[in-house]
């Protein structure tokens, strides 16, 4: 038998986390419900890989048959914080465009909303242009908190601020 450069602990950690990327993708699927049976049927039989290799190889075919449709959005995170923290931060920013967009909409607002001068300055183009801005610092910002303990994850939101010092 020949040497194949991985442990078996390392083939079934690899084989987990391919397994894992297609579950996940099935959770994006039933959130944003998408209807296509076709992909559902390749990731259902991709979950039940029993090998690194034939996971990974589903997982390749997964991953074209996505692109293929321009079906991207349904691509893994490949951020390394939880699952359930990736979908909280989802949620805040799909409330963030939502309201994003109604606020640029509002009377004169997008006349006087400007980009960050390192971003080219002037006026943003549409309201998705604006709310999608919007949503990424607030993805940036949730992802900060997160990280530095400042928040848990969970929602309602709840940013945990230092104490301000009492006076007297």
């Amino acid at each position: 038998m020949g040497w194949s450069g991985k442990t078996k602990e390392m083939n079934n950690m690899e084989h987990e986390k391919t397994i894992n990327k297609m579950k996940s993708m099935q959770m994006n699927m039933k959130t944003q419900k998408v209807k296509n049976p076709a992909l559902s049927g390749l990731l259902e039989t991709g979950v039940q890989a029993t090998d690194e290799k034939s996971a990974t190889q589903f997982w390749a075919s997964i991953r074209a048959l996505v692109k293929a449709m321009s079906l991207d959005n349904l691509l893994p995170s490949r951020s390394t914080l939880p699952e359930d923290v990736q979908a909280n931060i989802q949620t805040a920013c799909d409330d963030i465009e939502e309201a994003s967009t109604a606020f640029f909409n509002h009377g004169m607002v997008s006349q006087v909303i400007f980009r960050h001068g390192k971003s080219g300055g002037g006026t943003f183009a549409t309201a998705e242009d604006y709310a999608k801005v919007m949503s990424q610092m607030t993805a940036s910002k949730l992802r900060q908190h997160y990280n530095s303990t400042t928040w848990n994850g969970e929602l309602p939101i709840n940013i945990a601020v230092a104490p301000s010092e009492a006076t007297e």
